[in-house]
């Protein structure tokens, strides 16, 4: 019997990785309810924490690949993960601005 093995790289496989997760975390954020508040807020925290580390780690991986010689599959992940990031950290500083204005 022969064992499936997909023999992509890590830098690849990441950017899909981290778009299914983001889906999962919007599809949680749907259900959003006053009984459910706090456990699916912790939930969305914690998936869209990881998702962060997720896609720093793979655009470090991308970046120190850069030195060999360049392909496609390096330069749309390279893009895929530098997109993921900045989305990821604009929704971060509009959450922290929206907090200050709610608090003040």
């Amino acid at each position: 019997m022969k064992k499936f093995t997909l023999k992509t790289d890590l830098k690849l496989k990441l950017p899909i990785v981290l778009i299914a997760l983001l889906i999962f975390i919007g599809i949680l954020s749907y259900q959003f309810t006053n009984s459910n508040f706090y456990i699916i807020s912790t939930v969305i925290g914690i998936l869209s924490l990881i998702a962060v580390i997720l896609s720093i780690i793979g655009l470090m991986k991308s970046i120190k690949n850069l030195k060999r010689p360049k392909s496609k599959k390096a330069v749309i992940s390279l893009v895929g993960l530098g997109a993921l990031i900045c989305l990821l950290l604009y929704l971060i500083v509009a959450n922290i601005v929206d907090a200050i204005k709610y608090l003040t």
